[in-house]
């Protein structure tokens, strides 16, 4: 990943020597939903929330699709909405709670149009999550008695991102953002060895708000 990194700054620093880059920095925070979905051996299924925050460039405003980078951290959780046998992790037990955590960092495109009066863009990147410590709660016996934490880790691996936003200009320098937007892990969410095997699927739906300034690079 910071192979992908350097190119993206080398290829700013080419075209910055040919002619001035409309670029944009900012920061982006806000709150997501997620579900929890697994493969039917597993039966898990779980709903929830978390928060998220990242800082992002991009380049060739201007134009219809230019480049963009972020930089974000993501935290989910979500609660199981039916009892599910989880005796890989604890013999007798039934999942309870999940938690992810991770820092992602991707390059990719970021497209812009116009529609009803209003500016719109898109994203789709690529990247790379550095799993943070996570949590999985599982439960004994009818009532949820026993609540027992099991330390796990989120797994680090490549993921896919995109979303759909909003821009509008208050002034000169500063522009407003809105977005909403997706990110799926290549490969199992967690790394422990009872559960690097098991195919839990959390899929988040993020939205943000933030601002971000715009400037020129090069001549």
């Amino acid at each position: 990943m910071a192979q992908l990194v350097f190119i993206f700054f080398l290829l700013t620093s080419v075209f910055a020597n040919a002619e001035a880059i409309k670029s944009s920095a900012g920061v982006e925070l806000g709150g997501n939903g997620s579900l929890m979905l697994s493969d039917p051996s597993l039966g898990a299924f779980g709903a929830g929330a978390g928060l998220q925050g990242s800082v992002f460039y991009s380049m060739w405003d201007e134009r219809p699709i230019g480049a963009k980078l972020r930089f974000e951290i993501l935290q989910m959780q979500q609660t199981a909405l039916q009892k599910t046998a989880s005796d890989y992790i604890l013999t007798g037990s039934y999942l309870k709670s999940f938690t992810q955590s991770m820092s992602v960092i991707s390059v990719g495109a970021e497209g812009r149009f116009k529609s009803q009066f209003q500016s719109f863009f898109w994203e789709a990147l690529l990247g790379y999550a550095m799993g943070n410590p996570a949590n999985v709660t599982v439960s004994y016996g009818v009532n949820d008695v026993n609540v027992v934490d099991t330390l796990q880790t989120t797994s680090s691996g490549f993921v896919i991102s995109g979303g759909i936003g909003l821009s509008r200009q208050f002034s000169e320098k500063i522009i407003g953002v809105m977005s909403l937007r997706t990110l799926f892990l290549i490969g199992s969410i967690y790394n422990s060895t009872t559960l690097n095997n098991k195919a839990f699927i959390p899929l988040p739906l993020m939205f943000s708000l933030g601002v971000k300034i715009p400037f020129d690079i090069g001549k």
